[in-house]
């Protein structure tokens, strides 16, 4: 019997796997819950497809371990990634912080090329078709699906995480692993918007350049540098979705966390002290938030203000001028939950990787079953790592089956 392989679900790490799997002769048949190919894909990078990056490392990913991505992207690693895609036809170009785009800045152009060589290789589509249950038989599997049964010689659960259920996202992933008795390393939102202890109107849509700390117990566990946008209901900004896997993982244990935000990074304590004391000088009369304003956002100015308590800036003492520096490079703010799978770009946590081959992905508890992409319990930071992990994960499938 020639070799078949069933894919449930067709985002990225799928799409890999059916491309390598059908170069190499095997019958592959992708089975997608929606009515399109690569709803999450067209999503990323903000439409532009941050496809991957010029640096992939170990230390970019995360999970019980980590290591377990050691395999693939040494694999399927930046060069083996730009060639297989330029061979689809698609050039690259670079952003910011090593991010590799489509020369497009579109992503449709990834989707429909994707799709254009799994069609041109015969791989079949099933789509708005949702997979009930997958079973084992004589010649491998039987996938049930609405009253009907598919029967393949392997099977590879690709169908992602908990993020963005606007996009179809959901647990059947999860469901489909437990009933092979795999275990799930439990899941929680990860590059993600965090909520606070405050409301944040008066600075609502106001947007900095600064640093970020997050505090358990007063030991700093994470920060990061970069944009923070002040939001109604607590912290966005690319700073804060670095800290947010960190925030989350807290918050799940129940832990206390404090976020600790420096408005002013590019100085110093004592410079800022200094330029304070001279801008104190020509005060002459001014309310605080208005002796501010200029040095920085007028929102932001009028909310420490009132924060701090200081109404005038006429005839500021030593501890006025301390309390000052303090607030602007030490601005607290208490995190009380994320804002979700809904609002996150990534799960972490998933499959546990003990129990799947790091050189096949391959199911150790089950023959011919197979994990890739954001089900099974590796996450990474943002900046194209997790689609690379996708693509990465998805190859290795095609290449082992």
């Amino acid at each position: 019997m020639p070799k078949s392989l069933a894919i449930i679900g067709a985002g990225a790490s799928g799409l890999l796997a059916a491309i390598v799997a059908a170069r190499r002769g095997v019958k592959v048949r992708v089975f997608e819950k929606n009515s399109k190919i690569g709803k999450k894909i067209l999503a990323t990078g903000n439409g532009r497809c941050n496809i991957t990056n010029q640096t992939i490392k170990t230390q970019n990913y995360h999970g019980l371990n980590p290591k377990f991505v050691n395999i693939a992207i040494d694999r399927f690693n930046t060069s083996t990634c730009r060639a297989f895609f330029e061979k689809l036809g698609i050039e690259m170009m670079e952003g910011q912080k090593g991010r590799l785009y489509p020369k497009s800045l579109h992503s449709s152009s990834v989707v429909n090329l994707l799709v254009y060589e799994c069609e041109s290789l015969g791989v079949e589509f099933f789509l708005d078709t949702l997979v009930e249950s997958i079973s084992t038989d004589a010649n491998g599997f039987a996938l049930h699906v609405e009253g009907k049964v598919y029967h393949s010689s392997s099977v590879l659960i690709a169908t992602g995480g908990l993020a963005m259920p606007t996009l179809g996202a959901s647990d059947s992933g999860y469901k489909f692993a437990k009933s092979f008795g795999h275990t799930i390393t439990p899941t929680f939102a990860s590059l993600v918007q965090l909520e606070c202890d405050e409301n944040l109107r008066d600075i609502n849509g106001v947007k900095i350049q600064g640093n970020i700390e997050v505090l358990s117990d007063k030991r700093v566990v994470a920060s990061a540098q970069g944009d923070i946008l002040f939001t109604n209901y607590g912290l966005s900004g690319s700073a804060i979705l670095d800290v947010s896997r960190e925030v989350g993982k807290l918050l799940q244990n129940r832990d206390k966390v404090d976020i600790n935000i420096d408005l002013l990074s590019e100085y110093s304590k004592e410079q800022l002290k200094n330029i304070l004391f001279k801008r104190a000088k020509n005060s002459n009369g001014k309310t605080l938030s208005l002796w501010l304003d200029g040095f920085i956002n007028p929102k932001l100015a009028k909310f420490l203000a009132k924060k701090i308590d200081i109404k005038n800036a006429d005839n500021l003492n030593s501890k006025e001028l301390a309390r000052l520096v303090y607030i602007l490079k030490n601005l607290k703010f208490k995190a009380i939950s994320t804002r979700g799978f809904k609002s996150a770009e990534v799960t972490a946590g998933g499959v546990n990787t003990d129990e799947i081959n790091p050189k096949t992905f391959e199911s150790k508890l089950q023959s011919g079953l197979y994990f890739s992409g954001e089900v099974l319990d590796i996450d990474a930071d943002c900046g194209g790592y997790n689609l690379h992990w996708a693509w990465a994960s998805g190859y290795s499938v095609g290449m082992s089956v």
